[in-house]
């Protein structure tokens, strides 16, 4: 005896095969991975927002499985659960005097920040294209330093060891200067990173410059990652933006995210 099959739910599990496979994917890529059309595969994707399976990120429109979804299918299909937790007080923190756009850093591993979430292609001053899936320097970007600045001796120190492992030589030779523990002191004492100057990271150029602080994500359980506001530096320097009240905004969002961080079943990284 055969069984007919359900076209609707075969069609919806073809979707979810393919954001498995691929991570995220536009709409165009899923037409092409998939052959449906764009009117079928927006009612799919609706279907699956509304029900917590899937989630549209905020900068070019694509698709990926949430973090619900994600636990069923295994890690390395899931969404990061701090950046479905973040998109809305990311979205209210780009409302700001200079539309500067932010990112959001999290822990994925010893010596791996990297980018989940970002709003680098909304608003006049983003810095050009999305950082999403960038793995910053721990020492030279604001992200780095908030982060090391804030984990236990032990802990940042085997960050610190994994990161020199896969290194560029030029974030060897900052660590060789010696100057990383006076850094990380001074951004402890003040709550925020600075971005080193002219520190860049591929695949983006090296011009134009960008500046960039950043605030720890952090609740009891320990930090979770950084927030970062981002400006090219031949329209702003750092201490215009701070003293525009912007670092107020970016430390009361990062407290939003820690303060929904601990209502939530979310572990701390390790």
């Amino acid at each position: 005896m055969s069984i007919k099959r359900i076209r609707a739910v075969d069609r919806a599990l073809l979707v979810i095969e393919v954001l498995s496979q691929s991570g995220s994917c536009s709409l165009t890529e899923l037409r092409q991975k998939t052959g449906l059309d764009n009117a079928g595969l927006l009612r799919i994707l609706g279907t699956m927002i509304d029900r917590g399976w899937v989630r549209q990120l905020i900068v070019e429109k694509r698709y990926e499985l949430s973090h619900s979804l994600g636990d069923i299918l295994g890690a390395e299909a899931r969404a990061h659960p701090m950046a479905e937790i973040a998109v809305p007080i990311l979205l209210e923190l780009r409302q700001n005097p200079y539309s500067l756009p932010s990112d959001l850093c999290a822990i994925r591993g010893f010596g791996q920040f990297e980018i989940i979430e970002s709003t680098r292609l909304r608003g006049p001053m983003a810095p050009g294209r999305t950082g999403l899936g960038l793995q910053p320097s721990l020492f030279q970007s604001a992200h780095g330093r908030v982060i090391l600045a804030h984990m236990s001796d032990e802990m940042r120190e085997k960050h610190i060891q994994a990161f020199l492992n896969r290194a560029r030589k030029e974030d060897i030779s900052w660590y060789n200067s010696g100057r990383l523990n006076a850094e990380l002191e001074i951004t402890r004492k003040r709550g925020y990173g600075i971005r080193e100057e002219l520190y860049w990271e591929p695949p983006f150029d090296e011009t134009p410059p960008i500046g960039a602080i950043a605030v720890p994500i952090i609740t009891r359980e320990g930090i979770y990652g950084s927030l970062s506001l981002l400006w090219l530096e031949e329209h702003l320097s750092a201490d215009t933006v701070i003293r525009s009240g912007l670092l107020d905004r970016l430390k009361a969002s990062a407290g939003d995210i820690s303060t929904k961080l601990s209502e939530s079943s979310i572990p701390a990284p390790d």
